[in-house]
């Protein structure tokens, strides 16, 4: 009975050293996640969450317990060196795998059409022969904050059309039709709420809102308006500044706003 006690310690004291090192690995790729490739809110909207489960569920999870497994301290040194080299060429193809398919899948850019902003991922512009350097005239970095102009009419509106319907894809999805969202983003202002205006029609959405707003005041000196988000998983709240910057976001269930033919669209209201 001793014996098999001080084994179950042995493979225990081996899991934990196994699954310190998935904790690193974990944390890296989450931050990489929340910092690059769905930043707040598009973790919620675009599915950020799901691609985390499964790197969880190898590296925290299936990792650590075959070491537990496999690991006997009675066996030898090659023995275990094999083992344990095994099991760490199986999670780290597995960890590179789940990481090349979630990036894959990315926030690329944030397209506002029809009054309001689409997440859209990587994968979208596949089949859209983008020339090289287009990118960099939209923003700094990905994700990027566009706006969705009208095709002009004509040659290049049947060969938008067409484009379309032979690729399947929608307006916000379509990278030619990008100009930078801060040329417009004047034109778009009234389309966003107004804290006043959300505490009178969503007050749940005001409420977290206005933390937001109190959490960065910086921003909230500048003047800020809201805006629905929609990803593929869910929609959201997108914090556009008077500059037309993305500024942030937070989960939440916020309509397009329905303008009146009295709104004015002046950065300024």
């Amino acid at each position: 009975m001793a014996w098999n006690r001080n084994l179950v310690v042995t493979k225990l004291k081996a899991l934990a050293a196994h699954l310190s090192i998935s904790v690193v690995l974990v944390a890296v790729a989450l931050a990489l996640m929340l910092w690059d490739w769905f930043p707040p809110p598009l973790f919620a909207t675009d599915g950020g969450g799901i691609g985390l489960k499964l790197l969880v569920l190898v590296d925290l999870v299936l990792g650590p317990l075959l070491t537990f497994i496999v690991f006997n301290p009675a066996k030898g040194r090659r023995s275990i060196a094999f083992d344990l080299g095994c099991i760490a060429v199986f999670q780290l193809a597995a960890f590179g795998y789940g990481l090349f398919n979630i990036h894959s899948v990315r926030v690329q850019a944030i397209a506002f059409h029809e009054g309001q902003f689409h997440a859209v991922t990587a994968a979208s512009y596949s089949e859209q022969r983008i020339e090289p350097g287009s990118w960099q005239a939209l923003g700094p970095a990905a994700p990027y904050l566009v706006d969705v102009r009208e095709a002009a009419d004509g040659d290049e509106a049947g060969g938008v059309l067409a484009f379309a319907m032979t690729t399947g894809l929608e307006p916000p999805q379509l990278q030619f039709l990008y100009q930078p969202y801060a040329l417009k983003a004047a034109s778009h202002w009234a389309q966003g709420w107004a804290l006043n205006e959300l505490q009178l029609q969503h007050p749940q959405i005001a409420a977290a809102a206005a933390a937001w707003l109190a959490a960065h005041p910086q921003q909230a000196s500048a003047g800020v308006r809201f805006f629905r988000i929609t990803g593929y998983y869910a929609s959201a709240v997108l914090v556009i500044g008077r500059d037309g910057q993305w500024l942030g976001g937070f989960a939440g269930e916020l309509p397009k706003k329905t303008l009146t033919p009295s709104s004015s669209p002046s950065p300024r209201s």
